[in-house]
């Protein structure tokens, strides 16, 4: 039996919504802060982008965003240009995440859980690998953009623009 790669599971509105999701528990973990939503254009094509799978296995949660970005500077390379793709998958993503109450919008633009019911916690290991690996990384993201300051920080860290 041949086994073929779904690229087009990962560009799923479904699928980015509960990446969304699972991006937006990390970062407010036990405090009430929120993401913003423009950070959303970020941790898509970040955590999606099978080219930065090793610069996330050499890490952990308790890395942290700017020590991560110091030991791979060339996560930034192309980055930019990974942001105007994945723009249409990340609307479409934010789209169905509000539409199915998964998030909601906030003050100021921030995402927050939604109203909805959440995804069983088990969701994530019934996933196949490389979609499990990119929720993993989009948590992992979330760990780390919460504790560096708000979205100026962090764009202008990856030297890139909204």
């Amino acid at each position: 039996m041949r086994t073929t790669y779904d690229l087009f599971a990962e560009t799923n509105p479904a699928f980015v919504s509960f990446l969304l999701y699972r991006f937006v528990k990390s970062y407010s973990g036990d405090s009430d802060e929120a993401p913003h939503i423009s950070l959303a254009y970020l941790v898509v094509p970040l955590a999606v982008s099978q080219r930065l799978e090793a610069s996330f296995s050499s890490t952990n949660s308790a890395t942290g965003f700017l020590s991560w970005l110091n030991r791979f500077p060339e996560v930034r390379i192309g980055l930019q240009q990974d942001i105007e793709v994945a723009r249409n998958t990340t609307d479409q993503g934010i789209r169905a995440a509000l539409f199915s109450q998964l998030l909601e919008l906030g003050n100021n633009g921030t995402m927050q859980l939604g109203g909805a019911k959440k995804p069983p916690e088990n969701t994530k290991s019934k996933l196949s690998n490389m979609p499990k690996q990119a929720v993993s990384r989009a948590e992992r993201l979330g760990t780390w953009m919460s504790g560096i300051g708000g979205p100026a920080t962090i764009f202008s860290a990856l030297e890139v623009r909204p």
